[in-house]
């Protein structure tokens, strides 16, 4: 008898903390979500700042190059030589941020987050890859680099289905400035994750070595 009288209220007991032990976990896997793609979103972000940071020492040098009309040849080798310098502090700068990203952890049942991850750094080493080709022939730096463009399109989604529901640190929004679209930016020939479009702006250098 005494059993019995004491089995319903030993059953709630369990009941409760097994309910409050589940929504524990919960939480603190939604907690542990915002946290790694806070972690990932400022990878990202330093990533990017990379990239806008090479683009700008590149644009600098070929609009200087290409103020002044045609170029002597002794002129010309001189912005060559900037430009590969350029692309070389370039891949510096991305490598580094590519390892942050990629250091970056994520817990391994977070598959979303990790989807993310893998996709941005695809779209990173692109980057990479036409820094360190155009360390050797800067010429790469006038044509166009479709990996770098599918690959920041393939990341697009994934870091946005990664953002948690409801998220914190203001994640949607930040995800949303890295993705959109830049000013000025052609959508028929790049997006932002090519921003290096310069053969317009210096015809007296790229003329003498950009190949059709």
């Amino acid at each position: 008898m005494r059993l019995s009288r004491w089995l319903p209220p030993v059953l709630g007991v369990a009941v409760f903390l097994v309910t409050l032990l589940g929504l524990g976990m919960i939480v603190g896997d939604w907690t542990s979500r915002n946290l790694e793609m806070r972690a990932l979103v400022n990878a990202v972000e330093d990533s990017e700042a990379a990239m806008q940071w090479t683009d700008d020492q590149i644009q600098q040098i070929v609009q200087e190059s290409g103020a002044n009309g045609k170029l002597t040849d002794a002129q010309q080798e001189k912005a060559w030589d900037a430009l590969s310098e350029a692309a070389y502090a370039g891949e510096f700068a991305i490598t580094a941020a590519g390892d942050v990203v990629a250091g970056v952890t994520v817990l391994p049942w977070h598959g979303d987050i990790v989807r993310a991850q893998d996709a941005y750094l695809a779209h990173n080493e692109a980057w990479q890859r036409y820094m360190k080709a155009a360390v050797d022939d800067p010429a790469l730096l006038f044509k166009p680099q479709p990996d770098i463009n599918s690959t920041f399109d393939a990341a697009q989604p994934l870091m946005e289905r990664a953002v948690p529901i409801p998220h914190l640190f203001n994640l949607k929004a930040r995800v949303d400035a890295i993705f959109a679209p830049q000013p000025g930016t052609d959508a028929s020939t790049g997006t932002p994750g090519q921003e290096v479009a310069f053969l317009s702006a210096a015809p007296a250098l790229t003329s003498a070595r950009v190949a059709t």
